[in-house]
């Protein structure tokens, strides 16, 4: 898992389509731009820009195996919880053809704010979307990166 700003992206040069993605995420203004699914290049790099209300309540942990998550948020604040793959686990589901399996696990908080980014790595649980204060609007575009 990679953690940081997107003015550090500089950082990460060398990783192929991840700093493709990384790039275009710099370059682009999102804040207008509708909720939707976008490609990018085909399918080895697409996103969607999503809207919705942090999560009070737990959001379930979750990992992928064909694609690396790239979470961008673009506006509001959340918690996202982390874990390695290793950890001790239980899958509760699992929906190969939509590339998520579903865990229940103890995660780690990082707080995501404007600006930040977590790439996620299928050895990376990750449960996005958890208030932090309470529940607030959020914007954050998921770029997925084929592995």
């Amino acid at each position: 898992m990679i953690f940081d700003t997107i003015s550090h992206i500089d950082n990460y040069k060398g990783l192929g389509r991840v700093s493709t993605a990384l790039e275009f995420l710099a370059k682009m203004d999102f804040s207008g731009m509708e909720p939707g699914k976008y490609t990018l290049d085909g399918d080895n790099i697409f996103y969607m820009v999503q809207e919705y209300c942090s999560k009070v309540d737990s959001a379930r942990a979750e990992a992928h195996k064909k694609y690396i998550d790239i979470q961008f948020l673009v506006s509001g604040e959340e918690y996202m919880g982390v874990a390695p793959l290793e950890c001790e686990k239980t899958e509760t589901e699992a929906r190969e053809e939509k590339d998520v399996w579903f865990y229940d696990c103890k995660t780690e908080n990082i707080t995501l704010n404007p600006g930040s980014f977590a790439v996620l790595y299928p050895n990376d649980i990750h449960r996005p979307g958890v208030a932090v204060d309470g529940s607030v609007p959020c914007k954050k575009v998921v770029v997925k990166v084929k592995v």
